[in-house]
C-alpha cells in the first residue's frame, strides 16, 4: 500500500471506529416498527430468493447492508437533494441520488424492490409506485411497508389533533387506504400477501398512544400499519 493510500485508510478506519464507539453508550428510547417490517421483507425473500434487490428511500439505514449480508446483490437509492437539504451520508452502504418519482437515466431491472416506510412521505405516490414496478423484471416482487388503515385515508397523520404527543416531525406522513391500494394495483401488479398490524390506540398511524404490537387477522380489526408483497405481472 502506498503512503497516501495508507494514510487515507488509517484515517478512515479511525473515523469509523469513533462512530461505532459513539454508539456504545446509546440510551434506549423506544422500539420502532422496523423489526416487523424487516422480518416481513426477509420472510418474503426467503421464500422467493431473488438475486438482485433495489431499495428505495434508504436514507441512513443499514437495510441494504443487511440484505447484502444475506447474499443479495443490492442497489440503494434516495432523493438526497430534495429530502436531505443539508446532505446525507450513509455509513453502511452507497446510496445513489435518484428521485423515484422521476428516475431520469436510471433504467436498470431488478428481481425485487423494497420500499420500507418511505412511500407515505412521497406526495406523488402514484408515480413512485409506477416507477418501482417499471424497475422490476416480470414476475418480480415489490415489498411495501407503510402506515395503512383499510377503511380510512389520511393525507397527513402528523397534523391530526389526536397525533401522538411528544414527537415533533417536520414532514408529512400519509396513511393509505383501500382506495390508494386499488390505484397501485392498476400499475401491472397483483397483491401476493398482506399483513396488518395494530401499534397505536388511535384509528390511524401516529394517533392515540403507543401500545403493544399486535398482528390482526382482518381489516375490520383496528390497525395502522400495512405490509404488502406485490408481484409484477408477466407479459
Amino acid at each position: 500500500m502506498n503512503p497516501v493510500k495508507k494514510l487515507v485508510h488509517t484515517a478512515g478506519t479511525r473515523y469509523l471506529d469513533r462512530i461505532c464507539r459513539s454508539a456504545a453508550d446509546q440510551p434506549f428510547r423506544r422500539h420502532n416498527e422496523r423489526p416487523v417490517e424487516y422480518s416481513y421483507a426477509l420472510a418474503a425473500f426467503a421464500r422467493e430468493r431473488p438475486q438482485t434487490v433495489l431499495d428505495v428511500g434508504t436514507g441512513t439505514t443499514a437495510w441494504p447492508a443487511l440484505l447484502h449480508d444475506c447474499g443479495f446483490a443490492v442497489t440503494a437509492i434516495d432523493n438526497v437533494r430534495d429530502y436531505w437539504p443539508e446532505g446525507m451520508t450513509n455509513r453502511h452502504w452507497l446510496v445513489e441520488d435518484v428521485d423515484i418519482t422521476n428516475p431520469v437515466g436510471f433504467d436498470r431491472r431488478y428481481d425485487a424492490v423494497t420500499c420500507i416506510s418511505v412511500i407515505e412521505h412521497i406526495d406523488d405516490h402514484a408515480s413512485a409506485m409506477r416507477n418501482m414496478v417499471n424497475l422490476l423484471r416480470p414476475g418480480g416482487l415489490l415489498v411495501i411497508t407503510t402506515p395503512y388503515n383499510h377503511h380510512q385515508l389520511d393525507l397527513n397523520v402528523y397534523a391530526r389533533p389526536d397525533a401522538t404527543p411528544g414527537d415533533s416531525v417536520p414532514y408529512k406522513c400519509r396513511s393509505s387506504s383501500k382506495e390508494i391500494l386499488a390505484q397501485w394495483l392498476e400499475f401491472g401488479i397483483s397483491l401476493e400477501h398482506r399483513d396488518l398490524w395494530r401499534m397505536y390506540s388511535g384509528p390511524v398511524w401516529f394517533t392515540g398512544e403507543r401500545i403493544d404490537w399486535k398482528r390482526v387477522e382482518n381489516e375490520d380489526e383496528p390497525h395502522q400499519l400495512g405490509l404488502f408483497t406485490f408481484r409484477k405481472k408477466r407479459l
